[in-house]
């Protein structure tokens, strides 16, 4: 088991005619999402952002890729493995042995970048 952190983003995806969001690494589709609510929602895309018409794209790609406060592309990443480990099982077998490690590559680079992202923000509480 390599402690190689991989990468994993989400993209939709034209399947026979249905327009799926879908969670992959290496190339390689892991999960599908059902549930695109609870997807966003780890994100800290909320009704808020909704009543405001920013589309759930929009809102990730400006508080997380386009934001000048700060990059927070690794929060991207912890994000979307904190959906993986509550819904995918494929997730959990293939790569929940090394969450711990996740978790702690994650806790690193916010502490040294001094700001936390707004999902992180908004729930103090949590525990990545």
């Amino acid at each position: 088991m390599s402690n190689v952190i991989p990468h994993f983003k989400f993209r939709y995806l034209d399947i026979s005619g249905r327009r799926i969001l879908c969670i992959e690494t290496g190339g390689r589709i892991i999960h599908e999402i059902i549930n695109l609510h609870e997807f966003y929602h780890v994100f800290g895309y909320g009704v808020e952002c909704g009543r405001s018409n920013e589309l759930p794209d929009e809102f990730i790609w400006s508080e997380y890729v386009n934001n000048p406060a700060a990059d927070f592309s690794t929060c991207i990443q912890i994000h979307i493995l904190e959906y993986l480990k509550k819904h995918s099982d494929v997730f959990n077998v293939e790569f929940g042995g090394r969450f711990e490690n996740y978790i702690a590559e994650h806790v690193k680079t916010k502490l040294a970048r001094g700001i936390s992202c707004i999902a992180c923000r908004l729930d103090p509480e949590r525990k990545i």
